[in-house]
């Protein structure tokens, strides 16, 4: 199972706001110009996408388009993934207004924001899905599109840090980037030295390092997850190896432990540990896992023991209509089209007369396993899976969140790992929890009413949850043991 467009979306965050490097160019864009910048991205040595960045300025205004595009295929589709983003800043590089649009496998998602004072509106739309949103922004917050212009407009020093208020516009959050100027390093660029600072970032568990001329244009980037970027002609950024697999992804963010599991799904409590961890609480409790100890390793890291069991068969307490749980759990979004006519119509048709709340989550729990092909192909929200019927864990998660949520059953989304015997170790995986008297984790993609003890809880969230997985993703190691 994967999380892809996340992750996709959160590399763009981290390898998408490049400048390009220009002989003789005006430093930070004096007078009046324009020029183009392209990089090509690899994962582990191969590529599979570029970034085309075109930017025009005037004594009035600063206007940036930038298009994102990565090469992948599923066994059944193409699932390339283009971002195409327009950002407009004052003179003084403050954000005025954006506008994005992500398409993957003929889906789209737009959003649109704009600034009047410190106050951010936007609008987000999809499949279904038109709603506008206000949030005040901190008066140092910064777009991600554009955020290293303003590390560059006051100079660059080696051993110059801080923290950014970074607003990342495909996810509408508001986050805390860390960074250093680690040193002045010389890179050869089209046969010629150029001079850089290397910068590393540090966000939710991604480190990069970007070497940065005195132009602010981007020459290198490297991450924590085998990818890289390097500034290239417009010709040789776009010439493209064979497409990724999703499979090759997977691969990649495969966990595997230290005893492969027999017969998974029946095994009722297992031992885990998780190690090494940059945060000791980074692992959350609940109904069904429960931290024993955690340690501090030599490296100043963490190792974290828990414990895990399989649901149990019957309900502590039953409840028609669950009371005071946060209304977020309730919430439609562009991913959960909970308001939608045919989510509705769909939810009132599964619950029929049924009165227990517990039973009708099990009865569209059956319906998103029955109803849906398990296809590595991400259907992007809830809507675009049932027109679809198709899609891997994800796109069972919304639908099932989307449907449960339009009953008025609160449900929230859960992001982990979970045993896979195919590949004798553990993949990223979503799966929804409902609240009908107490919380209850269910499995649409495995079709469990009783989720297996290999399901690992890591965080919980439609936006935030991906991000929070970047701490784990390719890092963390497992193994396990019987009480």
């Amino acid at each position: 199972m994967k999380l892809l467009q996340q992750f996709i979306l959160i590399l763009w965050v981290f390898c998408g706001s490049v400048q390009s490097f220009q002989e003789g160019a005006p430093p930070l864009f004096q007078g009046s110009g324009e020029r183009e910048d392209w990089m090509g991205t690899y994962f582990q040595g191969r590529k599979m996408g570029f970034t085309q960045s075109q930017t025009r300025w005037t004594p009035e205004m600063i206007e940036m388009d930038s298009k994102v595009f990565f090469q992948l295929r599923s066994e059944s589709a193409d699932q390339s993934t283009t971002i195409n983003q327009k950002t407009r800043l004052s003179p003084d590089f403050k954000l005025l207004s954006f506008s994005l649009l992500q398409e993957i496998t003929g889906h789209r998602q737009q959003v649109e924001g704009r600034m009047d004072g410190n106050r951010l509106t936007y609008r987000v739309r999809s499949r279904g899905f038109d709603k506008e949103e206000s949030i005040d922004l901190p008066p140092d917050a910064l777009p991600s599109s554009t955020f290293l212009l303003n590390l560059m407009v006051n100079g660059l020093k080696v051993g110059q840090k801080g923290t950014l208020p970074l607003f990342l516009e495909p996810f509408q959050m508001l986050v805390d980037l860390e960074y250093e100027v680690l040193r002045r390093e010389t890179l050869e660029y089209d046969g010629k030295p150029v001079e850089t600072f290397a910068i590393q970032q540090k966000f939710s568990g991604i480190e990069t390092i970007l070497w940065v001329a005195d132009d602010g244009s981007v020459i290198k980037e490297t991450t924590n997850q085998d990818f890289e970027s390097f500034r290239e002609s417009a010709e040789v950024a776009q010439k493209l190896d064979e497409p990724l697999t999703v499979s090759s992804l997977i691969t990649m963010s495969l966990v595997k432990p230290d005893q492969p599991i027999d017969r998974a799904d029946l095994v009722r409590k297992i031992i885990f540990h998780l190690e090494p961890l940059r945060s000791p609480d980074l692992v959350p409790e609940d109904h069904r896992q429960r931290i024993l100890k955690t340690e501090r390793l030599p490296n100043g890291l963490y190792r974290t023991t828990l414990e895990v069991e399989t649901e149990p068969e019957t309900l502590g307490s039953l409840s028609s209509h669950p009371k005071e749980q946060d209304k977020k759990y309730l919430e439609e979004s562009a991913e959960v089209q909970s308001r939608h006519p045919m989510i509705r119509a769909l939810a009132r048709e599964l619950a029929a007369d049924t009165q227990n709340d517990w039973q009708v989550a099990r009865d569209i729990n059956r319906w998103v396993h029955n109803n849906l092909e398990k296809e590595l192909v991400d259907t992007v929200t809830a809507l675009d899976a049932l027109h679809e019927r198709r899609g891997e864990c994800q796109s069972h998660t919304y639908l099932f969140t989307a449907l449960a949520r339009a009953l008025g059953i609160p449900t929230r989304i859960v992001n982990g790992l979970v045993y896979s015997k195919e590949y004798s170790g553990f993949l990223y995986h979503a799966w929804p929890e409902v609240y009908v008297g107490e919380w209850r984790a269910l499995d649409p993609t495995f079709g469990q009413d009783v989720v297996d003890a290999t399901h690992i809880k890591l965080t919980e969230g439609t936006k935030e949850g991906p991000f929070g997985l970047m701490e784990f993703v390719g890092k963390v190691e497992i193994d396990w043991s019987k009480p």
